[in-house]
This record gives structure tokens, C-alpha cells and sequence, in this order.
């Protein structure tokens, strides 16, 4: 007996009665008793709040992790890495060809990093990172120089001693394309022999990678350039770009086969697993955080709910009395609360798109009115202090932040996600708000009716 009831509140659920829908929508769209339907709108407010907040602040973090993440992987760790047995990164005959041929390969290349002291026309030294090349790396790898913007000369690798500095490296030293400066080297037989001595190369170009560190601190020339500065210590590797990085298990089989024994493949999962799941966990605590906005909705729809429960009792015991079991009248209030939760997911869900899509122009917007205030302000108090001087605000200037626009990308998954949890808010609340439907009784109701 239990079972069959239960199967019938399933079914109930799943394809309620058209009086169910008809009674909801009713209750949704006239007003209260008192207090008219303030409550509901409210609460519709509420969830489209918290969606927007949610869809446009993600979108945001997901533009510059994304950034980050590609910046990461296209100029420093590369998807793959292969490191050799043997520190001049002599892999089997033919190796690097055929990783190059493997699908879903974009590029593969030599490479490797010198640390070193780095000076020119300003007193102080600078450590920086050099990352050797190839003299072709432009044409084998086209997406460097997609990442990379050359402000100055160019970027020229084949130049005896020629350089490529980042700009803020650059403008510490003072220097341009077309200037000298020195580097560090530690010559010697061995360990016990080492001695410094300084060896002039040439700036041949200036680049903008977009990211202050690697500006800051990196430069690039070319393998053969880099022997004169190369320790023992220092290997060369075989860097490996992909299609698509999420295909690095697949490519990751097939590189280990070609080069046998000869090295060791780390994929970029690995090689970066910090810093990635430290993006991946200050989302999350950010989902978490602003996701409280529902709870507070919710809390403010269940008590609103109760309230309509309460404030409705007399329908209820008509609707009792001319046949209408519980869960019917119950699923009535659980519909009213989906109807707020989908109102304030529609309208949340719109204006979240709208401002993650336009994020650079409303901060223009705000940029240009809080411009025009500032100006009106003074041109009002100018006359009583003359020297009162207000100047024009940019709210992400370069100078400060180092970025000319906010990046922004948008989650079809995690608005779905969004969505669904909003909808289950305000579903949950509807259904515990309705628990006194049970309790109430026709005869007790409508005695005095």
C-alpha cells in the first residue's frame, strides 16, 4: 500500500494535474493578503542577483585563469617535456621528427633555460631568465609569436650574440634595440676552476608578452648563443605543444614509444600541478562564497512561502474538501517556489551574459561618469578653492595593472551549473515551506466559513 502511494506521488511530481500548474501560477501572479507580491518579486530579485553576480564574476576569473593558464603553457612549460639522459638532449636518430608527426602535434622543439646576471647602462645587475631556441622557432612554432608582441627591432635569433629582452626587463636596464649589454658567465674546467667573466651580446629586439614576469624577467636567443653560457648543470630539453592540451594522455603514450629509453616525458598536469590547483580552489571558495546569495534567497522564500501557507488556509480547505489530496495541494507551493526560482534564473541568467560580454564597456561607462563627476565637482568648488585640482580617474590603467582590458569568458557549464542550483534553492525551500499543508483539516477550516 505504501509502495503504490509512493508510486503515485512519483507520478504526481513528474505530470501533475493541469489545475496544479493553473492554481501555481495563480498564486504566483496575484497578490497577498496585506502585503500584495512584493515577497515573490523580491525573491525573484534575489536569485537573479546572485546569478548575475555569479555567471559575470566567474567569466571574469575564468578570462584571466584562462590567460594565465595559456600564457603558462604556450611561453614557459609547454604541454610536454621531454628530458633526456644526456644533458646536450641527444634523443634516438630521428626522434624529434617523428614526436613532431605524432597527431594532435602542433610543434616540437630544443630548448633550454639559463639563469644568469644580466647588466647595461643602469648600475644595478638584473636576474634574468634566458630561454634558448631555435633560430626558425617563429615559423615552427607560430603561436609564440602570436603570444609575443615585438615593441622594438625584432625578433632576431640568428645574429651572432644577438638577444630578444622583454620590455620591463629592458626598461630597467635602459636599453633598446640596438644597444649592448653584458651577461654573467662562470667559465672554468670545473666546479673548483670557475671564474666570472662578462660577455656583450646584442639587443636585436624588445617584446611584450602581456604578463609582467615574464617582461620583467625573460629574454631569448638562440641554442648556438646559448653554448658560451651553458654549464654543466644546464640541459637541453625537448618542448612538445598540442592541438589541444587535454589530448596530452594520448600523445603522451605514443612519445614515450619513440623515445624509448632515451628520456623522460612530464606532462604539463604535473609540471604545473601547483599553481593549477590553486586556480582550481580559489574558484571554487568564490563559487562557495557567492553562492551564500541562495542560501539567503532560499531562507527568504521558505519564510515567504510559510507565510503564503498560512495566509491561504481557507483555500487550501476548499481545495481539500472538493477532493484535492495533500501532496497535490503541497506540489502547488513547490511549483510556486520553481516559478520564482526560474523568473530570477531567466532574467539573472540574461544580465549575467550581458555583463560578462560587456564587462570593458561598463567599466568604460563607470570610467567616463565617475570622470564627469569628478569634473563637475570641481568646476562647483573651484570658485570657493582655487587650488583644488581633480584629475581624470582610469579605473585599470596600464601603469598600475599592467593589462589594457579585462579579459572575460564565458562557462556554458558552469551556468548550466549555476542554473540548476539556483532552481534547487528555491525548490527546496518551496517543498520544507509546505510541509503544514498535511496538518490542515477541512472541517477545522471551514467550521466558521
Amino acid at each position: 500500500m505504501k509502495r503504490s502511494s509512493r508510486a503515485g506521488r512519483l507520478r504526481l511530481l513528474f505530470a501533475p494535474s493541469s489545475w496544479v500548474f493553473l492554481v501555481a501560477g495563480r498564486y504566483f501572479k496575484t497578490r497577498r493578503k496585506e502585503k500584495g507580491n512584493a515577497a515573490s518579486v523580491l525573491s525573484a530579485a534575489g536569485i537573479a542577483v546572485g546569478v548575475m553576480t555569479l555567471i559575470a564574476v566567474l567569466s571574469v576569473m575564468n578570462g584571466f585563469q584562462l590567460n594565465t593558464i595559456e600564457a603558462i603553457l604556450e611561453l614557459n612549460s609547454y604541454h610536454l617535456r621531454i628530458l633526456p639522459e644526456s644533458p646536450d638532449g641527444a634523443l634516438p636518430a630521428g626522434s624529434l621528427m617523428r614526436l613532431a608527426e605524432i597527431p594532435g602535434v602542433r610543434s616540437a622543439f630544443l630548448f633550454t633555460e639559463i639563469q644568469t646576471l644580466i647588466r647595461a647602462a643602469s648600475p644595478d645587475s638584473q636576474v634574468c631568465v634566458l630561454r634558448a631556441l631555435p633560430t626558425d622557432i617563429m615559423k615552427t612554432d607560430p603561436s609564440l609569436a602570436e603570444k609575443l608582441e615585438i615593441v622594438q627591432g625584432s625578433f632576431d635569433l640568428e645574429a651572432e650574440k644577438g638577444l630578444v629582452l622583454g620590455s620591463e626587463l629592458a626598461r630597467r636596464l635602459r636599453v633598446k634595440a640596438g644597444d649592448y649589454v653584458s651577461l654573467l658567465n662562470m667559465a672554468g674546467a670545473d666546479f673548483t676552476e670557475l671564474r666570472p667573466e662578462n660577455l656583450v651580446f646584442h639587443v636585436r629586439g624588445v617584446f611584450k608578452s602581456g604578463y609582467y614576469e615574464y617582461d620583467l624577467g625573460w629574454g631569448f636567443l638562440s641554442l648556438e648563443n646559448a653554448k658560451a653560457l651553458m654549464s654543466a648543470a644546464d640541459t637541453v630539453l625537448t618542448g612538445i605543444k598540442l592541438d589541444d592540451r587535454f589530448d596530452d594522455e594520448a600523445v603522451f603514450g605514443k612519445a614515450r614509444q619513440i623515445i624509448g629509453g632515451g628520456g623522460q616525458v612530464v606532462s604539463w598536469r604535473e609540471y604545473n600541478k601547483a599553481i593549477f590547483g590553486a586556480l582550481r580552489v580559489e574558484k571554487i571558495m568564490l563559487m562557495v562564497l557567492i553562492g551564500l546569495i541562495f542560501v539567503v534567497v532560499a531562507s527568504n522564500i521558505y519564510q515567504s512561502l510559510r507565510r503564503s501557507v498560512y495566509e491561504r488556509t481557507e483555500e487550501i480547505g476548499v481545495l481539500k474538501a472538493l477532493g484535492a489530496d495533500p501532496f497535490s495541494i503541497r506540489l502547488i507551493f513547490i511549483l510556486e517556489g520553481a516559478f520564482i526560482g526560474l523568473a530570477g534564473c531567466f532574467f539573472g541568467q540574461l544580465l549575467g551574459f550581458l555583463v560578462a560580454g560587456h564587462i570593458n564597456e561598463i567599466f568604460s561607462l563607470a570610467e567616463s561618469a565617475l570622470n564627469r563627476f569628478i569634473f563637475l565637482v570641481n568646476a562647483v568648488l573651484r570658485p570657493w578653492f582655487p587650488e583644488m585640482q581633480g584629475q581624470a580617474v582610469s579605473l585599470f590603467s596600464p601603469a598600475y595593472f599592467y593589462l589594457t582590458e579585462v579579459p572575460s569568458k564565458i562557462s556554458w557549464t558552469e551556468a548550466l551549473f549555476i542554473y540548476s542550483f539556483a532552481m534547487l534553492s528555491t525548490t527546496l525551500a518551496a517543498y520544507f515551506a509546505s510541509g503544514r499543508v498535511a496538518s490542515i483539516k477541512p472541517a477545522e477550516v471551514l467550521r466558521y466559513e
